[in-house]
C-alpha cells in the first residue's frame, strides 16, 4: 500500500513539474518578445484572470455559456441513446437514419453555424451546435454498445425471462455504458470548443464567445487567454463530473425483492414453509383434477429429436418418456449431444426433426457459468425471482454480496447452480436442466451441492448431464445413456 501511494505521488509530482516547466518556458518567451499583443506570459494572464474574477459579470457569463453548451450535450445524449436503441432494435430504421448521421458528422461546423444563424438567430446557437456535434457520436456508440452484447447473455435473458428494466440493468447496461463513456470522453471537449466557436460567430449576450471576440477586437491578448483558460477549466470540470457519474452506473445493482417478486408470492423462511405455502395455493378442484389426470399426462415426451450441424449429426431420433418429478442423469461422451438436447429443451435451438411435449417452463444451468460478472452473486441468483435466503445453505453469506468477478471457479459454479435450482422453484411442472453442475467442485462441496439439489427439487423434473455414474446413485436418479 505504501509503495502504491509513493508511486501515485511521484507520478503527480512528475506531471506538476512538466506543467511548471512549460509555464516557465512561456514566461521566458514572453519576456524575450516584450510585446503583450503578440505573446503574454503566465503572470500577465493570471493578472487578467484575477481582474475578471473580481467582476460580477464574469460568473454570469460563464454560467450562461455553460448552461447553453450543457443543454445541447444533454439533449444530444438523451435523444442519441433513444435513437441508437431504435437503430439496434430495427435494422431497417438503422439503414434509413445512417446516411443522415454520416452527413451530420461530415458537414463542417461553420456551415451549420451559418445556416442556424439564418434560421433562428444567435441566441441559442451554441445549444444547437453542441447538439449537432455530440448527437451522431452518441447514436452510433449506443447502437454498437447494444450490439456488443453476447449471444450467451441474450440466451440467459430468454431462459430466465429477464425483461424490461431488468434486461437493461443486467444484460445491456454493462455493455452499452463503456461505449457511451468513450463517446463522451471525446464529445465533451468537442462540444465546448464548437459551442464557444459558435458564440464567437453569433455573439449572443453574456457568453464566453462574445468576450473572446471583444478581446480580439481590442487586441487584449491577456484577456483572450484568461477567457480561454476559464473555458478549459469549465470543460475539464464538466468532463470529470459527467464521466464520474456515468462510471457510477456500472456499479453492481441489486433490485429489491419487492421489485422482482409478484405481490401474490409470500416470502418463506424454510423449505418446509415454502412447500406448505405451495400446497395452500391449490384449491380442492385443483387437487381433484390432479387425482383424476390420465397417467399419460403426467409424463414429458421427447419424440424423435434429431439435430445436425452441417454434415455432422449430433442427435438422431432421440425418444424418451420422462415421469414428471423424476430425476434423470444423462451420460454420453463429450460431443455426443447432451448440451444440444438441453438447448433444444430450453428453446435456444430448434430441432431438425421431432417434437417435445410438456416442457413448458424451464430453468437451466448452462455448461459454462454464464454469470453477470459485474453484478453481485445475490443479483445473479435472484434474477426475476425470490427465495434468495435459501442460497446461504450452499454459499457463504459474505460471498452473496461480492461481485461475481471476485469469486473462484468453483464458487461461480455454485452460484449458477443455486440460480437454476431456485428459479421456478414454486412450479412443480417446471423442468430444471443442469449441465455438468459439479464442474470444479471438490468432494465435500459436491456433497453439499447434491444435498441442495435433492432438498429443493420440490416436485420438479430434473435432467442432469454428468460424466460420473456414481452421481446417479447419490442423487437417487435414473441413468439415461444418450
Amino acid at each position: 500500500m505504501k509503495a502504491q501511494i509513493e508511486y501515485y505521488m511521484n507520478k503527480k509530482l512528475k506531471k506538476l513539474f512538466i506543467i511548471l516547466a512549460w509555464l516557465g518556458i512561456l514566461e521566458i518567451a514572453a519576456m524575450l518578445v516584450q510585446n503583450s499583443i503578440l505573446l503574454v506570459g503566465p503572470v500577465e494572464i493570471a493578472r487578467a484572470l484575477v481582474e475578471l474574477l473580481q467582476t460580477g459579470n464574469y460568473y454570469l457569463i460563464c454560467l450562461m455559456s455553460l448552461c447553453r453548451i450543457m443543454a445541447g450535450m444533454l439533449f444530444a445524449f438523451l435523444f442519441g441513446c433513444v435513437l441508437g436503441a431504435c437503430m439496434y432494435r430495427f435494422p431497417l430504421f438503422e439503414e434509413i437514419i445512417s446516411p443522415v448521421l454520416a452527413i451530420m458528422k461530415s458537414i463542417p461546423v461553420a456551415s451549420f453555424v451559418v445556416l442556424l444563424l439564418i434560421w433562428q438567430g444567435a441566441r441559442n446557437l451554441s445549444v444547437f451546435i453542441s447538439f449537432i456535434v455530440v448527437f451522431p457520436n452518441v447514436c452510433v456508440s449506443m447502437k454498437n454498445g447494444l450490439k456488443s452484447v453476447s449471444i450467451e447473455k441474450r440466451e440467459l435473458a430468454d431462459v430466465f425471462h429477464i425483461k424490461g428494466l431488468q434486461k437493461w440493468l443486467y444484460i445491456y447496461r454493462p455493455s452499452a455504458i463503456p461505449y457511451l463513456i468513450s463517446c463522451m470522453e471525446i464529445s465533451i471537449g468537442m462540444s465546448f470548443k464548437s459551442g464557444v466557436a459558435a458564440e464567437v460567430i453569433g455573439m449572443p449576450d453574456y457568453s464566453i464567445g462574445e468576450r473572446i471576440y471583444v478581446s480580439k477586437v481590442y487586441l487584449d491578448t491577456a484577456g483572450l487567454f484568461a477567457w480561454t483558460f476559464s473555458l478549459i477549466v469549465l470543460s475539464f470540470c464538466v468532463e470529470k463530473i459527467l464521466l464520474y457519474l456515468m462510471k457510477q452506473t456500472l456499479k453492481p445493482v441489486l433490485v429489491k425483492r419487492s421489485v422482482v417478486e409478484s405481490d401474490s408470492i409470500k416470502s418463506y423462511d424454510s423449505h418446509e414453509e415454502i412447500t406448505a405455502g405451495i400446497r395452500q395455493k391449490k384449491t380442492g378442484t385443483d387437487v381433484q383434477k390432479e387425482q383424476s389426470e390420465d397417467e399419460s399426462l403426467r409424463s414429458l415426451e421427447i419424440k424423435n429429436i434429431s439435430k445436425s450441424y452441417g454434415d455432422k449429426s449430433v442427435l438422431t431420433n432421440v425418444t424418451r418418456s420422462l415421469n414428471k418429478g423424476g430425476c434423470y442423469l444423462i451420460m454420453a461422451p463429450s460431443g455426443n449431444g447432451k448440451t444440444t438436447l438441453f438447448r433444444i429443451i430450453a428453446g435456444l435451438e430448434k430441432a431438425d426433426a421431432g417434437r417435445l411435449e410438456g416442457f413448458d417452463e424451464v430453468s437451466c444451468q448452462f455448461q459454462e457459468d454464464r454469470l453477470l460478472d459485474t453484478e453481485l452473486s445475490m443479483t445473479n441468483i435472484t434474477l426475476n425471482r425470490h427465495y434468495d435466503h435459501l442460497a446461504e445453505e450452499i454459499l457463504p453469506k459474505e460471498c452473496l454480496y461480492r461481485s461475481v468477478s471476485e469469486l473462484s471457479g468453483g464458487m461461480k459454479r455454485r452460484v449458477s447452480l443455486v440460480r437454476a435450482m431456485l428459479y421456478q422453484f414454486d412450479n412443480p411442472d417446471a423442468v430444471c436442466l443442469l449441465d455438468e453442475p459439479f464442474t470444479g467442485m471438490d468432494e465435500e462441496t459436491k456433497d453439499r451441492a447434491i444435498s441442495f439439489i435433492k432438498k429443493y427439487q420440490n416436485g420438479r423434473t430434473l435432467l442432469i448431464a454428468t460424466h460420473d455414474e456414481k452421481d446417479c446413485e447419490r442423487l437417487g436418479g435414473v441413468l439415461w445413456k444418450l
